[in-house]
């Protein structure tokens, strides 16, 4: 390897290799990274970890503490001195995200955390790369074919749920983690859930996962960076032999789709695209709606009223196993899933770097600027929210629409051209869950639970919700 690729820690095939240099290219044309943030508050924290054990620890924690103490915008240092901004409040979050003019860039946002292992992945590209992937992505997320996954994972999840422990506490985060992995393995890859080769994927995503939240991202002997590594080029070598296995088939998968998936010009995408794209939904779809259904179970369990309320709704539902058209009706569920990513969104931060010298509110950010948004903080601001810190799912009614009191006050899957584009499957994932689960059983916490929440990569708690689960 050249010194080049060493210094990025760089291994794999040459393919590896060369998509993760390009990516890092194309960052490095936006120019190198604004250093001088002295004429903002705040404090850059320990020399090359920066204030990142703080933020790892408590994210929404330290956002308070910095907007308390500094206000709006304020200077920090993260893992291998990377300085930013922390800004605070819809304002930033419009800027940054809706960004008509391409003030900002999302690549420079994350090229050097998700662009070390999702160096194709859609939310490390910009401007018309990123519009004619997502584009050619569209009819995977549409709704003929979200009828199709309801109808892969209605098994999957009644089997798994049919096998649950009752009358004795489990923890519930591991659980659903291989439920929802045997949901990716179908509905994404088309793999048979129970076959070996989907049993593996669950190992391949827990080493590529720890690679992302390491504070040390650095090739070194058995260094979990270097297990991370060796994950995605396990998952890449066979999402790439099998491109040209789907290609020309009618295969229903959401891998195949993306096979047979044509750009405006009716030219297959790359095999690095769909390799780069494939990967990355799979990290985005199972690990959050994994921490997004643990948290809802919290809240429900917290607040039996509302576990109640949204049980009778389920009842209703006259289809004993429920259709795409059924979940539509489910209102209270909805605004439970709603709440819960109130309080706890899958992504408890959003990075972007500043193209250009831009002003937001009053405050002047200069070029090449990379600065952080806090979806969590803006979600209980009060200025925005009623009694903010309490579980109220009405507020997202069409009576009250709090979430609507500002157009970038709720961010739960980001916004504009990089919105998420897996937020309907996630929800109707959740949907078909919660139906199966709740008609079927209570669900209990110990008593006078309250737990610590883990923030980082994937906010839950941190024993992972222990439950006891009795028939109805």
């Amino acid at each position: 390897k050249t010194a080049y690729e060493i210094s990025l820690g760089l291994v794999g095939s040459e393919m590896c290799i060369r998509d993760r240099i390009k990516t890092m290219q194309y960052i490095e044309q936006l120019g190198p990274d604004n250093r001088d943030l002295s004429m903002f508050p705040g404090e850059y924290g320990l020399p090359y970890l920066g204030k990142t054990i703080e933020i790892v620890k408590d994210t929404l924690g330290y956002c308070n503490y910095h907007y308390e103490k500094y206000g709006p915008i304020s200077r920090l240092d993260m893992v291998r001195n990377q300085r930013v901004l922390m800004c605070l409040g819809p304002e930033f979050n419009e800027a940054a995200l809706f960004d008509p003019k391409g003030n900002f860039s999302a690549a420079g946002g994350y090229g050097s955390s998700l662009g070390t292992l999702y160096p194709e992945g859609m939310l490390v590209r910009d401007d018309k790369k990123h519009k004619r992937t997502r584009r050619a992505s569209q009819p995977a997320f549409k709704n003929d074919a979200l009828k199709t996954y309801v109808e892969m994972m209605n098994p999957i999840q009644e089997r798994r749920i049919q096998d649950l422990p009752v009358n004795e506490e489990f923890i519930f985060y591991d659980n659903i983690q291989k439920t929802l992995m045997d949901v990716a393995a179908k509905v994404f890859l088309g793999l048979d859930e129970r076959s070996p080769e989907a049993q593996k994927l669950n190992d391949t995503f827990e080493r590529i996962n720890k690679g992302l939240i390491t504070p040390f991202p650095y090739d070194l002997p058995f260094s979990p960076f270097r297990k991370s590594l060796a994950a995605r080029q396990e998952l890449r070598d066979f999402l790439t032999s099998n491109i040209p296995l789907r290609r020309g088939t009618d295969r229903k998968d959401m891998f195949s789709r993306y096979c047979n998936a044509q750009d405006e010009d009716g030219e297959y995408l790359e095999d690095v695209d769909i390799d780069g794209h494939i990967a990355f939904l799979l990290f985005a779809a199972f690990d959050t709606t994994t921490s997004a259904l643990t948290n809802i179970l919290y809240y429900l369990g917290k607040n039996p009223d509302w576990q109640e309320k949204v049980r009778n709704e389920l009842f209703e539902v006259k289809n004993e196993m429920p259709t795409f058209d059924d979940m539509a009706e489910m209102t209270l569920t909805e605004y439970v899933f709603q709440e819960t990513l109130r309080f706890y969104p899958s992504v408890m931060i959003l990075n972007r770097r500043t193209t250009r010298d831009v002003t937001i509110a009053g405050h002047d950010i200069p070029a090449n600027t990379v600065i952080m948004l806090s979806p969590p903080f803006t979600h209980r601001m009060e200025e925005w929210w009623s009694n903010p810190h309490e579980f109220d799912p009405m507020r997202f009614s069409p009576e009250r629409a709090e979430h609507k009191n500002h157009g970038f006050s709720y961010i739960p899957f980001g916004g504009g051209a990089h919105k998420c584009i897996g937020m309907h499957f996630a929800m109707m994932n959740a949907k078909l869950y919660l139906f199966r689960l709740l008609k079927n059983y209570k669900v209990t916490l110990r008593d006078n639970y309250n737990p610590k929440f883990m923030h980082v990569h994937l906010p839950r708690p941190i024993d992972g919700l222990p439950i006891t689960l009795t028939r109805i």
